[in-house]
């Protein structure tokens, strides 16, 4: 009879060490990306057209995080999360009765995970969405893989197709749309009360802040969750077709798919970049080929810096340089966390209160010191204990068991 209650974890032997390498990478993707959203009231900026710092090494380092990071890994994290979605339903399957209700479960306690991370942490969380949007993977779990490589592509391609429709109408038009007066005057109002309270308001005026920002976030993932259920069966389909299994059978495959990556991003990706720093408040052809170019260069990027990595540690100097993100990638819940606390305690009043104090040169200069601790942490931790806290928790109350912690 199955187990409805328990599975046992995947051994250190039998991961494939090159999705937790990547796991790994995209969280120094993601902490970087995020940085903007920790520091500043950036969700505001575009609304109000306001530059809050001007000199050449903050644009600078403001332009490498665009060009590098937005838009690249939290495509990575959606493609990983389909991929780990087959992965579950396959090992459930030989452990419990009903592995769907079991996905349902963890798809549940994400969440509430999620609820707890965006309102009583920060107001950028994904894990919502990842939630909510994952609801629709158990449409395809039984599809045959070409049929999900369409979907996937046509959830990609189809809502960047009618942006650019919109953009050259606009072209066409030969104007803008002037920014609506109502709009921009709100987005400055929250611009200036974000400043204010999350740079030295108290606890309480903070709460209340971080729902209002995230319920204003909630509505651009809603309109980004065709791109993250495109990544989610991306990765389906590799799992599907048992391309992460026996990687070096696989090779010419991942070569072919670096190269077409790169060709396709760089151009989209260049777009996006340029349209960010020239787009502003009113409607234009810059807004739409903004997210254009996100929409079609962040995940071709996405896919170039995978396929990058599994071709680098074919080499074993390139594999020893990566291998210390192996635990990191194992911890990629807890760490995704961690990273939140720590930049809010950083940024926000009740910590240092650095919020909008600190431009984009230090942005990476924090970054780089906090990743740096997540790698010597999470090594020292993988030693001691199968899962991250946050896993480990995730993990009990998803089988109603609380599941062996320590090695």
């Amino acid at each position: 009879m199955k187990n409805t209650i328990y599975s046992t974890p995947i051994s250190s032997e039998n991961r494939v060490h090159e999705l937790d390498m990547i796991r790994g990478f995209a969280l120094l993707g993601i902490l970087v990306a995020n940085m903007p959203f920790f520091a500043s009231p950036a969700v505001y900026l575009m609304m109000t057209d306001v530059m809050m710092w001007s000199e050449s090494y903050h644009v600078f380092a403001e332009f490498l995080i665009n060009f590098f990071t937005s838009s690249k890994f939290f495509t990575m994290f959606s493609f990983l999360f389909g991929l780990g979605f087959i992965i579950f339903l396959e090992r459930a399957t030989e452990k419990v009765t009903s592995p769907r209700k079991l996905f349902l479960k963890r798809l549940f306690f994400l969440l509430i995970i999620g609820l707890i991370h965006a309102f009583g942490l920060w107001y950028g969380d994904i894990l919502i969405i990842y939630a909510i949007t994952g609801l629709f993977l158990l449409l395809f779990y039984k599809r045959k893989p070409k049929t999900v490589l369409i979907w996937a592509f046509l959830l990609i391609i189809i809502p960047a197709a009618f942006i650019s429709f919109m953009a050259l109408l606009v072209f066409l038009a030969g104007d803008m749309i002037p920014a609506d007066p109502a709009s921009t005057a709100l987005g400055m109002q929250m611009l200036e009360q974000s400043i204010a309270v999350y740079g030295s308001g108290t606890v309480a005026e903070i709460f209340t802040q971080r729902a209002a920002d995230y319920s204003f976030m909630f509505t651009n993932y809603l309109f980004m969750m065709p791109v993250i259920l495109g990544m989610f069966l991306f990765g389906v389909y590799v799992a599907k077709k048992g391309l992460y299994k026996n990687i070096d059978s696989h090779l010419p495959f991942f070569r072919k798919v670096c190269v077409w990556s790169l060709v396709i991003g760089l151009p989209f990706n260049s777009l996006y970049v340029f349209s960010y720093f020239e787009q502003g408040a009113e409607v234009s052809v810059y807004m739409m080929t903004y997210f254009v170019g996100s929409v079609i260069g962040g995940p071709a990027l996405c896919f170039f810096y995978m396929t990058s990595i599994i071709l680098l540690t074919r080499h074993e100097t390139w594999r020893k340089l990566f291998n210390p993100l192996r635990a990191v990638g194992r911890l990629a819940l807890s760490n995704y966390l961690f990273q939140t606390v720590v930049s809010t305690m950083i940024f926000y009043n009740y910590g240092l209160g650095l919020f909008a104090e600190v431009g984009p040169v230090y942005w990476l200069i924090i970054a780089a010191i906090l990743f740096g601790l997540q790698i010597w942490l999470s090594n020292l931790w993988v030693k001691k204990y199968r899962f991250g806290p946050a896993e480990w928790a995730w993990r009990t109350l998803t089988y109603g068991k609380r599941q062996p912690f320590k090695l």
